[in-house]
C-alpha cells in the first residue's frame, strides 16, 4: 500500500474516523493507482492551499505526492529524469547550480563544467526582478522618510522658536526668581520631546489602521499579510528621537541664554 499526500479530498469510507483511509481525487495519479489494482493509498497529509502562478503539467492541487520508491514499484521506473530544486533566495540561483552540476557530475562522472550534461530551467529570473524592484522601492521610500523627518524637524525647529519668543517674559521671571539655564533647556527639551511623541503615537495608529485594512482585502496571496516590523518601528523611534533632539536643542539653548533684563524687555 502506498503513502501519499493530497490537496483535496473527495469522501470517508462509511463509518471510518481514520484520515488514513480517505480516497483522494486527484483523478489521473488516482485512476493509474485503481488501473493497476493497488486499492486505497494511505493519506498521511494535505497540502495546504497556495496560488500558483505556474506549474509542471498541472497544479498541486490536481495531484498526489508518493515516495520514488512506491512509484517505481507502481511504474517500474528505474531512473529519474526530472529534479525539482528550492532555493533560499533569487541571489543564490547561480551558485545553487554550480553545487548541481559539481553533485551530480561526481555522482554519475560528467565534468561539471559542461553545461550540456544537464539541462537546467531557472525560474528566478523574474524572482531576480521583483527583487531589485522591491529593494529600489524601499530605497525611495527610504528617501521619501528622511525627507520627511528633515523638513518636519524644520517645522519643530521653527515652532520652538516661535515658542520661545512668546514665552520670553515668562523665561525672565523664572529666571529672576533662581531658575538656572539648565533648567530653561530641560523644559523646552521635554516639550519638544512631547510634540515628536504625539506625533509619531499618530504616525503609528495610522499606520496600524492601514495594515488593518490591508488585511482584510481579499489580496492576501498576492500581498501577503503586511505586519508592523519591530525592528524598523524601533528604527523609526530612534531617528524621531534624535529629529526631537536636535529640532528642539537650538531653540532650547537660545531661551536659556537669555538675561533677565532681555526678558524682561518684552
Amino acid at each position: 500500500m502506498g503513502i501519499a499526500y493530497a490537496t483535496k479530498l473527495l469522501k470517508t469510507r462509511q463509518g471510518s474516523k481514520s484520515p488514513l483511509r480517505l480516497q483522494i481525487t486527484c483523478s489521473r495519479i488516482h485512476k493509474k493507482l485503481y488501473s493497476h489494482k493497488t486499492g486505497i493509498v494511505s493519506l498521511i497529509g494535505v497540502l495546504a492551499h497556495k496560488l500558483q502562478n505556474s506549474s509542471y503539467s498541472a497544479r498541486d492541487q490536481d495531484r498526489a505526492f508518493i515516495p520514488a520508491t512506491t512509484f517505481q514499484s507502481l511504474f517500474g521506473h528505474r531512473t529519474i529524469d526530472n529534479i525539482v530544486y528550492q532555493i533560499s533566495g533569487p541571489l543564490d540561483s547561480q551558485q545553487a547550480q554550480r553545487r548541481v552540476y559539481e553533485v551530480l557530475g561526481k555522482k554519475k562522472g560528467f565534468d561539471p563544467s559542461d553545461k550540456q550534461a544537464l539541462s537546467i530551467w531557472d525560474t528566478t529570473e523574474m524572482d531576480k526582478f521583483v527583487y531589485y524592484f522591491s529593494l529600489g522601492f524601499t530605497l525611495f521610500m527610504g528617501l521619501i522618510g528622511i525627507m520627511t523627518l528633515t523638513v518636519g524637524g524644520i517645522g519643530l525647529a521653527n515652532i520652538m522658536y516661535v515658542v520661545v519668543q512668546e514665552r520670553t517674559a515668562e523665561i525672565g521671571v523664572r529666571r529672576s526668581i533662581g531658575a538656572r539655564r539648565v533648567h530653561i533647556l530641560s523644559q523646552f527639551l521635554l516639550e519638544a520631546f512631547i510634540i515628536v511623541a504625539v506625533g509619531a503615537l499618530i504616525g503609528f495608529g495610522l499606520a496600524a489602521l492601514i495594515i488593518k485594512g490591508i488585511a482584510v482585502l481579499p489580496y492576501e496571496d498576492f500581498v501577503g499579510d503586511p505586519v508592523i516590523d519591530l525592528q524598523v518601528a524601533l528604527i523609526a523611534v530612534l531617528i524621531l528621537g534624535l529629529v526631537g533632539i536636535i529640532a528642539g536643542f537650538f531653540p532650547a539653548r537660545k531661551a536659556s541664554r537669555l538675561t533677565v533684563i532681555e526678558c524682561l524687555r518684552h
